[in-house]
């Protein structure tokens, strides 16, 4: 297992190949995303903090929430993430949404926000609750706070497709090779309460998907594309035994073949109002 400091890096990397893979990841949970965002109050006029934002999906979700008379704070330790976030802002000339390169350890903007959010970022902290403790401290009495986490376990396929059980458990050994939070979803009442907030409220979902057009089964094998060299490292697979390149074209094959579908891993999202 990778220790502390190694750990502190985002265990997928920042290569062009996972920029586009969180592409698809949320295109393929961006609905989950939003509904937990609808549910937790974000609302027209908030200013936001957007925390380990990626290439900026979050960020312009939030965007929509808020309206032109809020705004959206972006911030990622990844310079390259960034560059694509603006770009991609730019282009969709949303111009309530701002980007920032820092490490969530050291962020210490010059203003307060009316909510806090995050997707899948404390499953890779070393220290969750201490993070989200001092997060916390950025938000105005009163404000938001919305973090959306993975229960990797969870996902199944019906009837049973061996391939798919097979991919899940070669992700989940590589990320807990890595020191990785895998069912992070269910840690997130403790990590409230560690924080020191108030009860967060809670819920779940999954996407169902089905049929050859599916986003799934790319969004899947890139994943695995990305962690394929620790899961080689931990000894679970080859990569003969991957096969990366022809692995979307068999999940596709075997949940069309047998007229089924696969549920992704659950998405547990929790969120509570600052004692004021």
């Amino acid at each position: 297992m990778m220790n502390r400091e190694e750990r502190a890096s985002y265990v997928l990397g920042h290569s062009t190949e996972e920029h586009r893979r969180l592409m698809l990841q949320s295109r393929f949970i961006g609905e989950l995303t939003e509904t937990l965002l609808w549910r937790a109050g974000l609302a027209e006029g908030m200013d936001v903090l957007d925390v380990g934002c990626g290439v900026g999906d979050v960020s312009m979700l939030a965007a929509a929430f808020v309206g032109p008379g809020g705004s959206v704070l972006g911030v990622d330790r990844s310079a390259e993430s960034i560059t694509i976030a603006r770009q991609r802002v730019k282009d969709a000339r949303l111009g309530n949404i701002k980007f920032k390169v820092d490490d969530l350890e050291e962020l210490k903007p010059n203003r307060k926000f009316d909510a806090l959010v995050g997707r899948l970022i404390l499953m890779y902290m070393p220290e969750p609750a201490a993070i989200l403790r001092n997060l916390a401290e950025l938000i105005r009495p009163g404000g938001l706070i919305i973090f959306q986490e993975m229960e990797m376990s969870t996902g199944r396929a019906v009837p049973e497709i061996p391939l798919y059980d097979q991919c899940g458990r070669w992700i989940r050994a590589a990320f807990r090779y890595a020191g990785v939070e895998t069912e992070m979803g269910s840690r997130l009442y403790a990590i409230y309460k560690q924080a020191g907030l108030p009860d967060p409220r809670m819920i779940s979902g999954a996407r169902v998907e089905g049929g050859p057009q599916a986003d799934f089964y790319e969004w899947l094998a890139e994943t695995v594309r990305t962690l394929m060299p620790m899961i080689v490292q931990t000894g679970v697979a080859t990569k003969e035994e991957i096969d990366i390149d022809t692995l979307a074209k068999r999940l596709r094959e075997d949940v069309v073949g047998g007229r089924g579908v696969v549920y992704s891993p659950v998405y547990v999202g929790a969120w509570t109002r600052k004692a004021a």
